[in-house]
């Protein structure tokens, strides 16, 4: 049995398991909150929040209010100064770092049986994946397994931050079939420096002409290494056999990198499509012509929360993996069956592994049902808002508005000399400045602002590279380099 066929064999309990939930998707739901909160009743949270009294989905809102990870924060470091018992029973084996969009820093406690939700979800994932797209399974799969700039580090207590890899979400029962297929092998991800790292991961990627499916986060992640090829064509070559150099020659002779000469096989890449990625995960389109996009589901840190399924626009929840509860503009708490199309809503998780009621920040809107569950995209960040003199701009809005611009770009307010804001662009853009400024007036507060004179005009600023530059920046810092999403919106 070869690694594709072991992941296979071990995703079809939970594929059944995660298929059974989206025809009672009610049931399922509150069979895990039971399953979860008896599990942890008699830690210091549960037994301040009456655990052992709940039964239904009524008492459990009722006994728990919905948190911020500041609210969060007391409890989980006392975890990572290695006291027992607080969130959850289960100890946690490692924390893992938030790859948030605003700011990271934020420790999340990974415990088996938060792990264990993971792969309830990506298995069954990677099961209607290779049903739908069969071409995955011909030939080598690169995972982002990012970089390990960061030196490694201890809690307080003494528990690692970070997981060893992205494989651990699988489980350790699966991490030989896991790197049996991989066309980077993971000792690549020891490798500190950047620029190394790039280097080693270009020169085996290129290597493989059988590499088949390609799963990351970020599309910038993908298309930041593929840019550096042609310049690092001769560093690359020096590594590689005769065959794939010929490859690698030919790929790089005309005016732009042509991918479909090294990578013929590629069938599928795996990447987030929506919010702020959307225009880069155009771009990677048309640099892999030859490859099929697969919009990534809403993975995060935290928790699995949505997993695409079928071939229909939008992911369903994780109905196996996590409560997740979803937040209207009233306050009104509802579960995914219970969605109508159109509906935004901010995301709340419940996990395994210690998260109980927590806004995850996130915002979703419902594009469709599978039966009776909603289908849902990401649309940005519901927390972040930008007020310098009352406009109110939120990241899903300005996401938005800036869509349309051939290249990357984000709005950065700027409170000198008279506030303003500031509009980065990765390259030329024409003249984009009226046609965002009117986009912008949908918003009624900016348009006050502007009319009134509070805010001055739009200013224009080309910053060429100026996300692969971010990108780089904050991996040197300790950011994982797949994780790091280009933000619209952005304080500062």
């Amino acid at each position: 049995m070869n690694g594709w066929d072991t992941l296979l064999a071990a995703a079809r309990a939970p594929s059944a398991a995660l298929t059974a939930a989206l025809a009672a998707p009610e049931q399922a739901q509150r069979a895990l909150l039971l399953d979860i909160v008896r599990s942890n009743a008699d830690t210091e949270f549960g037994r301040r929040h009456g655990f052992a009294a709940i039964r239904t989905l009524q008492d459990y809102r009722a006994a728990v209010p919905i948190r911020d990870y500041e609210a969060v924060r007391p409890w989980i470091e006392r975890m990572a100064a290695a006291e027992p018992n607080l969130l959850v029973a289960d100890p946690p084996v490692a924390f893992e770092e938030t790859g948030g969009t605003v700011s990271g820093g934020k420790l999340i406690p990974c415990t088996k049986a938060g792990l264990h939700g993971f792969r309830a979800a990506v298995l069954p994932w990677l099961a209607d994946l290779a049903r739908r797209r069969p071409g995955i399974l011909a030939g080598r799969a690169y995972v982002s397994i990012s970089p390990a700039t960061r030196q490694p580090r201890r809690t307080s207590g003494g528990l690692p931050i970070g997981l060893a890899s992205e494989a651990a979400y699988l489980g350790a029962d699966l991490a030989e079939a896991l790197q049996s297929i991989l066309a980077v092998p993971p000792e690549v991800a020891a490798i500190a420096a950047v620029d190394d790292w790039r280097l080693a991961t270009l020169a085996h990627l290129v290597e493989r002409d059988d590499l088949s499916f390609v799963s990351i986060w970020s599309p910038t992640f993908l298309l930041d290494l593929v840019d550096t090829l042609p310049e690092l064509a001769g560093a690359v070559s020096r590594r590689l056999g005769r065959e794939a150099q010929r490859r690698l020659a030919a790929a790089v002779r005309g005016p732009v990198l042509d991918t479909t000469v090294l990578w013929p096989r590629l069938d599928t890449i795996s990447c987030w499509t929506d919010g702020g990625s959307a225009v880069f995960a155009r771009r990677l389109a048309a640099a892999f012509p030859q490859a099929w996009l697969e919009p990534k589901g809403l993975l995060a840190t935290e928790a699995a929360v949505t997993l695409p399924w079928g071939s229909a626009a939008g992911a369903v929840p994780a109905l196996t993996s996590t409560l997740v509860e979803f937040i209207d503009d009233a306050g009104e708490s509802w579960l995914g069956h219970e969605l109508h199309q159109g509906a935004r809503t901010r995301v709340i998780v419940t996990t395994a592994g210690g998260l109980y009621r927590y806004d995850l920040g996130d915002q979703v809107r419902c594009v469709g049902h599978a039966g009776t569950v909603a289908r849902l995209v990401f649309e940005g960040r519901a927390a972040l808002v930008c007020v310098m003199v009352g406009e109110k701009l939120d990241e899903d809005f300005v996401a938005q508005v800036l869509a349309g611009l051939p290249v990357a770009a984000a709005m950065v307010p700027a409170p000198a000399p008279r506030p303003h804001y500031e509009l980065w662009l990765d390259g030329p853009a024409g003249e984009p400045c009226p046609r965002i400024e009117a986009g912008l007036r949908a918003n009624p507060h900016y348009a006050y602002a502007r009319d009134l004179g509070q805010l001055g005009p739009l200013v224009a600023v080309v910053e060429p590279s100026f996300v692969s530059r971010r990108a780089v920046d904050q991996a040197t810092a300790g950011r994982r380099l797949g994780d790091i999403k280009h933000a619209p919106l952005r304080r500062a």
